[in-house]
């Protein structure tokens, strides 16, 4: 009998570790892994921007997903020049030394409701210099705010503290703006971040999952107890 209500001890723990596990581990959703090599650059020798699109794009769970660059360089002489690069899990941006030029980078695809994947977005800095200012923009209206960056850091921004939260849930265009002084630079990678709106409803708080394991045990204990008198 002691042997019976072991394993029924052993179940139980399994069924509430399991409930708890699954709520846990949500799904991943990777916006770009830049591994779709794409290259964009002017020089700056005629007014006004260059820009590429490439569709479909792989290395994306998104669905049907354009991905444009628009870049501007911001003088007409030597070395003027910006180019943006989507190469080997990067994305990279470079500036002459006789440029302050500004890019672009949108997304365009079917809608989604991010908050199913995470909670916030994510900008990780590989490499940047400094007073380069960054802002990401959701479906053309919910703004980050522009970020200008003192030093090596990460640029991570909550759902919550977008200009329009309420977009998270019908999710279709995602776009990253840059600029900054004279011949900057910066490599990135973008990815959502952080624990799904849903998960975090669905996850046992500690305390019940201490509650109903201490139950457990407390049967577990009287049951011997009883058998040993």
């Amino acid at each position: 009998m002691p042997n019976r209500m072991t394993q029924n001890l052993l179940y139980s723990l399994v069924l509430i570790l399991g409930l708890g596990g699954n709520s846990a581990f949500a799904d991943v959703l990777t916006l770009d892994n830049f591994y779709d090599y794409q290259r964009v650059s002017d020089d700056g020798d005629e007014a006004g921007s260059t820009s590429g699109t490439v569709y479909p794009l792989g290395g994306t769970g998104l669905s049907h997903v354009t991905r444009t660059m628009v870049a501007e360089a911001s003088e007409s002489d030597s070395g003027s020049d910006i180019t943006i690069k989507s190469q080997n899990g990067l994305l990279k941006i470079s500036n002459g030394p006789a440029s302050a030029g500004w890019a672009s980078i949108l997304w365009d695809f079917d809608p989604v409701d991010l908050t199913k994947f995470g909670s916030g977005l994510l900008l990780e800095v590989v490499w940047i210099d400094l007073d380069v200012n960054a802002e990401i923009i959701v479906n053309g209206l919910a703004s980050s705010g522009v970020r200008t960056f003192a030093g090596m850091d990460d640029f991570l921004v909550s759902f919550s503290d977008f200009s329009n939260s309420a977009v998270f849930s019908n999710v279709s265009s995602l776009r990253l703006n840059f600029s900054g002084p004279l011949a900057w630079d910066g490599q990135f990678r973008f990815m959502l971040t952080g624990m799904p709106q849903a998960t975090i409803a669905s996850v046992p708080a500690p305390a019940a999952f201490i509650l109903m394991a201490s139950g457990l045990f407390g049967l577990f204990g009287v049951s011997r107890n009883r058998h040993g008198a």
